[in-house]
């Protein structure tokens, strides 16, 4: 185990899903936000499409992302933890 003065090289989101359209996105981000959740949607290309993906974040420790994705896990949501280097 990593000592907790060790700095993470990564920041740490938690994805509550992609979508294909941004209406579809901001649907998903406003359910986040009745639950007290505050989430973003980003555009990404990808294979030639634009997807547009619900992220909460950036935490600054795995632990914390972890924490929030089993708290969507738990509530219904498809969410995958991401990291990303700093």
């Amino acid at each position: 185990m990593r000592p907790a003065a060790a700095a993470d090289p990564f920041a740490y989101f938690v994805q509550a899903g992609a979508f294909r359209t941004p209406e579809d996105a901001d649907a998903q981000r406003a359910r986040l936000s009745l639950m007290g959740v505050e989430a973003r949607v980003s555009e990404r290309e990808q294979a030639g499409r634009t997807v547009y993906r619900v992220r909460v974040g950036p935490f600054q420790n795995k632990d914390a992302a972890d924490r929030v994705k089993q708290r969507l896990d738990g509530d219904g949501f498809d969410a995958a933890l991401v990291r990303v280097q700093k």
